[in-house]
């Protein structure tokens, strides 16, 4: 892009700001900037002319290419020639992505300067990239480095995965935002001083862009033209044919290219290259020739005709094909295999790019590569079409696409069923199991997937039957058959063929585990922990996630909140240096649960709220927080929570056999029922859940169905399974009752349990629990109960702290998704709110702070640092 003074007009300010952030990554404190801005915008230029005034620092660079399926790491191996040798040899053959960000931390902590690290055009990044940054912004504030993300903010909108990564990130305290805007009209002004052309008309049809502007200028023509495309291809249409051949032959290239290849592709001599730069529309530096600006790449590169862009393409893949193995990415070949119509070189090249992003944990784009070879590949049964749909459930599974993942499972079942490979079809209906098991609606089309697996593996023992048992222990567990898992558990260890290896051994102790910590056996947790050793030492990572995942979710849901408190921590480390981002979430969603349990309500629904915003599936993660924002709305008096408890509720019919007890819809939609005094629709909602709770047999289920159905039918015999503090508080003793809950951790159940008594001081105690939490609802009933005691002298109902400019917590969410662009429809679906609940909060908003728009409040957000809060 054009450099120089006019690139750089009104950009003081954001200049003074990355050098202020500098001076805090010097003295040691790193930082995380993330520079947004509408292509053509100047964020390029600007972190250049910043890098340049700086002195004495180790300067790294690299960017992402708009390839169909995003090259893995691709940032990284941009920069490849200036990494250190351990780091570079890590990024060739089969990357181990642990190894890759910790030697990038050691590389950006362990210099003696600090370390400038600019990764431009984030917008294109894959998730592998996404997820080293995710890695980076957790542990930079200590390291003297700061990381610098540039990306188009036209082309991230709310589902996009550097959206997500940046609202997980948002509340660190190592993470700063940019925004670059467009020049004022008076800049522009200057930048056409002495060349004729009106700059009021130049800045309505440029739109203040920096690069539309200097590409305006540099065609020198008399007119504006309509877009920056025509003043691109006015330019190109001054080089000589053999210029333009070369010029096309870089287009299909990518942004940059080494010239020995661009000369190969293209057919014509340097001299035609080197035009191609004297005219301004190619750069040279670093051994290599590149584009200005992405906008003049695919400028030019829609100009070609398809035909001659096909041909381009196809020597590309012939010429980079025959360098020496590992030297060309898979994914660029296939790419250019994709682009030239050749459906065997995409078949033979798509699995490996495949494999090679799977490896990197790019699991979104190990999925696109697998996609894009069975579209090449023959469409009759057989078992390589087989493996590939086996393979794409696998990665779609992995990056967190459930639903596309059922499906491959399935299709993969078809196709080993018509090949007549039974082991092979068996493994897969693990797979279609492990999938369906994390989608609430589908956990029944699971079992009986994994019942179909054992059924075509008996008597055949081995790792398929291991994994088969294991899984099958797992649902049994989800359905709180304890025993059941316990003895899958001994099945694997009784079946196997010899001494049992690390990975069969960790497969068999994790069911067993389980079925004995929900059996009230806390051992279970320790047999659960060799589990998850057992795992790592095989290198069988997710195997434990996995058994972290019900680590959290038993000690939350058993109310061990000290033992929960203790294996998160371990967990979430875990997860976040595997890049588990599935199994973070889960253990997230599970921490908002035990958040909400011990009265930490603000930082409860805020985990909850940002679980909802980043989860990419409807399954039980969101279920579960939608589970934790519907209670406290309901706790609060906030807003109606019936239809989001109604919602979670409906969508868990099928599933309620199974986790009904771990996602709780049924109670917590009683309890909003119950206070809304909707005491004639508790029976129709309890009795038919509390039967089903007994035969299962989970205490805490149990009892508070008991609970909330006493609301309605007054006292009734109490449930032998119910868990202790529920079984005093029906038998009327509620002081009992309340100190165990306080025991346990549960201030809100504990109030619940004084206020149903009949006893003045057990009420003002209850008051006053109700009042510490800003529980109105039961704050408002316990108070009339008082009243009806003769007490006159009730305490009034505090009000709750302020935001700035008297903003509440919910009005604060709202402008931090302001500031973040959405539109009240994206924020409804954000926030799980109606769209005229949003309306209400953004007009409040605007009230509040005293400002004409959204507009405005959005930059008083950007200001004040107000963003969406996310914690945990």
């Amino acid at each position: 892009m054009t450099t120089g003074v006019g690139a750089l007009r009104e950009r003081d300010g954001e200049l003074a700001s990355l050098a202020r952030w500098w001076g805090e990554t010097a003295a040691g404190t790193g930082r995380l900037v993330l520079v947004g801005g509408d292509a053509g915008a100047g964020k390029t230029v600007l972190i250049h002319e910043f890098g340049r005034r700086l002195s004495g620092a180790r300067i790294l660079g690299g960017a992402c290419e708009p390839l169909t399926t995003p090259l893995p790491l691709g940032p990284l191996r941009d920069m490849a020639d200036s990494l250190p040798a351990p780091l570079r040899q890590e990024l060739t053959g089969t990357p181990d992505p642990m190894a890759v960000r910790r030697l990038l931390l050691a590389e950006l902590g362990g210099g003696r300067a600090p370390a400038l690290l600019v990764l431009d055009d984030a917008h294109w990044a894959d998730a592998a990239t996404l997820d080293l940054l995710r890695f980076l912004g957790r542990r930079l504030g200590s390291c003297p480095a700061m990381v610098v993300v540039a990306y188009r903010q036209d082309e991230v909108g709310p589902r996009h995965p550097l959206r997500v990564l940046a609202g997980d990130l948002a509340a660190l305290p190592a993470i700063r935002r940019l925004t670059v805007p467009p020049l004022s009209e008076a800049a522009v002004a200057r930048l056409a001083a002495g060349t004729g052309l009106d700059p009021t008309e130049l800045h309505r049809r440029t739109g203040g862009n920096a690069f539309f502007v200097t590409q305006v200028l540099a065609d020198g023509g008399a007119t504006v033209p309509a877009t920056v495309r025509d003043a691109v291809l006015a330019r190109a249409a001054r080089l000589g044919p053999g210029a333009r051949d070369a010029l096309d032959a870089v287009a299909c290239l990518g942004t940059r290219a080494a010239p020995w290849l661009a000369e190969a592709v293209s057919g014509r001599p340097s001299g035609d290259l080197d035009e191609c730069v004297e005219r301004g529309l190619l750069t040279a530096e670093q051994g290599q020739v590149a584009f200005r600006h992405e906008l003049v790449r695919v400028a030019v590169h829609e100009a070609i005709p398809p035909g001659r862009a096909a041909d381009l393409h196809r020597r590309a893949l012939a010429v980079l094909a025959a360098r020496p193995e590992g030297e060309v990415e898979p994914a660029r070949l296939a790419d250019h295999a994709q682009r030239a119509g050749d459906r065997a070189a995409v078949l033979a090249h798509a699995p490996r790019a495949a494999r090679r992003a799977s490896a990197l944990g790019a699991h979104k784009e190990a999925a696109a590569h697998l996609r894009r070879a069975l579209g090449a590949g023959p469409g009759p049964p057989s078992a390589r079409r087989a493996e590939l749909l086996a393979e794409l459930g696998r990665q779609c599974h992995l990056a967190d696409d459930l639903d596309a993942a059922l499906g491959a499972w399935q299709e993969a079942v078809a196709g080993w069923r018509a090949v007549g490979d039974g082991r092979r079809r068996a493994g897969a209906l693990v797979g279609l199991a492990v999938t369906a098991a994390h989608l609430a609606r589908e956990i029944p089309l699971g079992v009986r997937a994994c019942d179909e697996a054992l059924g075509l593996l008996a008597g055949r023992p081995g790792p398929e039957f291991a994994l088969a048992c294991a899984v099958r222990g797992k649902l049994a567990a989800m359905a709180f058959r304890n025993a059941d898992a316990v003895a899958c558990g001994e099945r694997i260890l009784a079946t196997a063929d010899g001494p049992p290896d690390a990975t069969a051994r960790a497969l068999a102790l994790l069911p067993a585990g389980i079925g004995r910590a929900q059996g009230g056996d806390p051992a279970g947790l320790g047999t659960i922990a060799r589990s998850v050793r057992l795992a790592c030492e095989a290198s069988a990572y997710d195997q434990a996630g996995l058994g972290y995942f019900w680590l959290q979710l038993i000690c939350v849901t058993r109310r061990w909140y000290r033992e929960a408190e203790r294996w998160y921590g371990e967990a979430l480390a875990f997860t976040d240096e595997h890049g588990q981002e599935v199994w973070r979430q889960w253990l997230r969603a599970f921490r908002s649960r035990a958040l909400l349990d011990q009265g930490r309500w603000d930082e409860a629904e805020a985990l909850a709220s940002e679980v909802l915003r980043t989860a990419g599936a409807d399954d039980g993660r969101k279920m579960l927080s939608m589970v934790v924002l519907g209670r406290l709305r309901a706790r609060r008096g906030d807003a109606d929570p019936l239809p989001l408890l109604s919602r979670v509720r409906a969508t868990m019919v099928t599933a309620e056999p199974y986790v009904g007890w771990i996602i709780g819809a049924t109670p917590a939609l009683a309890e909003a029922e119950a206070y809304a005094d909707h005491l004639g629709r508790l029976p129709g909602i309890v009795r038919p859940a509390l039967a089903a709770a007994v035969g299962q047999g989970e205490p805490w289920l149990v009892g508070e169905l008991a609970h909330w159905l006493a609301w309605a039918d007054g006292p009734a015999p109490v449930p032998p399974r119910a868990a202790e503090p529920y079984r005093l508080q029906l038998a009327g003793r509620w002081r009992e009752s309340a100190e165990r809950w306080q025991e346990t951790g549960c201030p809100y159940e504990a109030a619940l349990a004084l206020a149903g008594s009949a006893d003045e001081v057990m009420l003002r105690d209850a008051l006053a629990l109700f009042d510490r939490l800003g529980a109105r609802p039961m704050r408002d009933v316990t108070a009339r109960r008082l009243r009806r005691l003769g007490v006159r002298d009730i305490p009034r109902r505090p009000t709750g702290p302020a935001g700035p400019e008297g903003l509440s917590l919910r009005e604060q969410e709202v402008l931090g998704l302001l500031a973040d662009g959405l539109r009240n429809a994206e924020i409804a679906e954000e926030l799980f709110l109606s769209r005229r609940t949003v309306e209400h909060h953004v007009a409040a908003v605007l009230r509040k702070l005293a400002v004409p728009n959204r507009r405005e409040a959005a930059r008083y957000a950007r200001r004040h640092g107000v963003t969406v809060r996310s914690r945990g």
